[in-house]
């Protein structure tokens, strides 16, 4: 289960977003890089959808004017379950849509319904939270499948974090109530540090977890990490992911955003700790199998 967690409550720097991946090792993805003619930065899947085809999708990614855009599964229990559960649309095409678009503002963009005009597959899109926004002018949102739209990262509070549950949920799954004290207390702790710390500060928040062997309950162990190891996943085992391949499950992708306090620097950093089966034990958060490292002028 995924998890973003992000803040504008630090001095140094306007935003701070910090993103976990939790998918199946083997589902094919390309390492973060300039894309849609050097304008999006960001990884994207290579794994064929459901018709075969190559859709290219993202999870997490900005582009050249300092927007944003980052989406995670939606974990609906039945009661709130809709059609859109199965469906012909990839989640990674919406964060896509937003980010090629140039020269918009966004205040065009900022609500489900406004998002729909631009792209009117919403609702024929598998469950999903999308967080997304303009760093430029600090105005940030989530949308959910469900047809909600929330403002975020706002003066009254500038921390947010969300996983695959409801953004309003009335009881916050562990994982989340974790990585809200923690990420507090990175940022009172860094107040001071240099990036190259920060960033280390933020990929050790990343990838704190309870269990550091592999599992095969997932449920045991995705309430209460935020990096979840390298977790054998049952045969037909339904995790909500798109595309269910291979064995091993977890955190597969850490990446770190850090937009600079005066706005006119992206620096983006992507850890691809697992991407296969066969090394699942040999990589670990502290060890990925890549880094690479972006800076983008606004």
């Amino acid at each position: 289960m995924c998890i973003l967690m992000a803040t504008t409550a630090h001095p140094k720097y306007s935003l701070i977003l910090i993103s976990n991946r939790d998918e199946f090792y083997e589902r094919k993805t390309h390492l973060s890089c300039l894309n849609h003619d050097d304008f999006i930065l960001s990884p994207f899947d290579m794994s064929s959808n459901s018709k075969g085809e190559q859709s290219h999708g993202t999870w997490c990614g900005v582009n050249k004017e300092g927007k944003v855009g980052v989406i995670l599964n939606l974990r609906l229990s039945d009661s709130t379950k809709t059609a859109t559960s199965k469906t012909p649309f990839s989640r990674g095409a919406i964060p896509i849509e937003y980010l090629q678009d140039k020269g918009s503002d966004f205040q065009d963009w900022n609500s489900y319904k406004k998002f729909n005009k631009h792209y009117p597959y919403l609702s024929e899109t598998g469950s999903f939270n999308f967080f997304y926004g303009d760093s430029r002018v600090g105005a940030y949102k989530v949308i959910d499948s469900l047809g909600n739209d929330y403002s975020v990262l706002t003066d009254t509070n500038p921390y947010m974090v969300i996983s695959n549950d409801l953004v309003n949920s009335s009881e916050k799954w562990g994982k989340v109530k974790l990585a809200e004290d923690l990420l507090h207390k990175m940022v009172l702790s860094s107040l001071d540090d240099e990036e190259d710390i920060i960033l280390e500060k933020c990929f050790a928040l990343a990838s704190n977890s309870v269990q550091d062997q592999p599992a095969t309950k997932q449920e045991a162990i995705t309430s209460a990490c935020i990096y979840v190891p390298p977790l054998l996943v049952p045969e037909n085992k339904d995790l909500g992911a798109s595309l269910p391949c291979g064995k091993y499950y977890g955190t597969r992708s850490q990446i770190v955003t850090l937009v600079s306090e005066d706005k006119k620097l992206i620096t983006f950093v992507e850890h691809v700790v697992h991407d296969s089966d066969a090394e699942a034990m040999i990589f670990t958060p502290e060890k990925p199998k890549s880094i690479v490292k972006f800076h983008i002028k606004l």
